[in-house]
């Protein structure tokens, strides 16, 4: 959301908000009258830089934001347009490899977490968490005399921060499955926050499935259980981290849209959207008079799905799970989803030879004929 749109909304609300009362205005008035002289306490200094005024200012904000919420005067529309603004500060509104990520912190869906624990001298803290039902993401900001601009020396050699996880595991407290194939029990996904945060993993557990119907009804509010094992560590880290699911404009979609390309047939089952993430699940058969040989079944494996957006960008994949029954392959993917909704989205099939999801796809690995294009409902202000 900019600034002009914000500006809006928050004079829509305005122009019905009931008076302000006495009380109200006069702890007002006392916050102002604070500020001169927060200046004037401060120690002199001719020189100060855009970081430190920026956070003298940011000071001023909270006292006047805790002013004005404490005395509980705030509308739900008004809360309600507050909370679209970005959080202040977000690692991920920074992100630049999943966009779905950054466009979650811009509408405002991330949490602010305070999750520490530490042993020895290596401190984990999380910092700020993300869930819209179908993932759960967290930033995991290590700290540590061996760990420095994302370099972890483990007392033989210095390696990425990303590569000194020894194990991790991401569990919901009281949520467990006893079925290996359940999201419950995959395996969590993770990987450097970028350049901005060296000392910082984002860390995810997905909780999508290739079947709808086994697909794990989890509450809004969730606690997940982290045990994290760093090399030259004789004993894992806990952690209790709480996730509220938050997120608008949520679409689902059943289009049970069907195309055919020689012995090939490709239907879309569902097509999920937050601003988060974009889930896609799908069944790919394969006609066949026999049982698929070894090759064949790989081969099914993996011919994937390109998601494009109305501007013809290619969304970035980041988990797939799926089986093979027979001739017939039942997989779920997932994207990130892009900043602004698009009108449409374009599925295309795919051959992927190596299994790797590519950041460009040759027109030659394009499926002829296997190809969709979904409506989307427009997004609502």
């Amino acid at each position: 959301m900019n600034h002009f749109e914000l500006e809006k909304q928050l004079k829509a609300v305005k122009a019905n908000e009931k008076p302000m009362s006495d009380k109200v205005r006069t702890r007002l008035d006392q916050t102002y009258d604070m500020l001169p002289s927060m200046e004037t306490q401060a120690k002199p200094n001719p020189v100060r830089s855009w970081k430190r005024r920026t956070a003298s200012i940011s000071a001023a904000a909270a006292i006047l934001g805790v002013c004005v919420f404490a005395s509980g005067f705030v509308s739900p529309a008004m809360a309600d347009s507050i909370k679209q603004i970005p959080l202040i500060g977000s690692l991920f509104s920074s992100m630049e490899v999943d966009l779905g990520l950054k466009n979650a912190a811009t509408q405002g869906m991330t949490r602010q977490a305070n999750s520490t624990v530490s042993y020895k001298d290596v401190k984990l803290e999380v910092k700020e968490t993300v869930f819209d039902g179908s993932r759960a993401v967290y930033a995991l900001e290590v700290t540590a005399p061996n760990l420095k601009d994302g370099k972890y020396d483990n007392g033989q050699e210095k390696i990425k921060l990303s590569n000194a996880i020894e194990d991790i595991r991401f569990d919901v407290i009281g949520h467990t499955s006893s079925d290996p194939e359940s999201p419950l029990n995959q395996s969590v996904q993770y990987n450097g926050a970028g350049d901005k945060h060296p000392n910082t993993l984002i860390i995810e557990k997905n909780f999508t499935t290739f079947d709808r119907e086994s697909a794990v009804d989890l509450p809004d509010s969730i606690v997940g259980e982290m045990l994290i094992t760093l090399q030259g560590m004789d004993q894992p880290f806990k952690l209790e981290v709480p996730f509220t699911k938050s997120g608008r404009n949520l679409v689902h979609l059943q289009p049970e849209a069907a195309a055919t390309s020689g012995d090939l047939t490709l239907t879309i089952n569902n097509l999920d959207i937050t601003p988060l993430t974009t889930h896609v699940t799908y069944t790919l058969h394969q006609k066949s008079e026999s049982t698929l040989t070894e090759a064949q079944q790989r081969d099914l494996a993996y011919t994937n799905l390109a998601l494009y957006d109305d501007q013809g960008n290619l969304l970035d994949s980041f988990n797939g799970i799926g089986r093979i029954d027979g001739n017939t392959l039942s997989k779920s993917n997932s994207y990130a989803s892009v900043i602004n909704r698009p009108e449409y989205l374009i599925i295309k099939a795919f051959h992927n030879n190596d299994g790797d999801f590519p950041s460009k796809i040759k027109d030659k690995q394009f499926i002829k004929g296997l190809v969709f294009k979904i409506d989307l409902p427009a997004a609502t202000e």
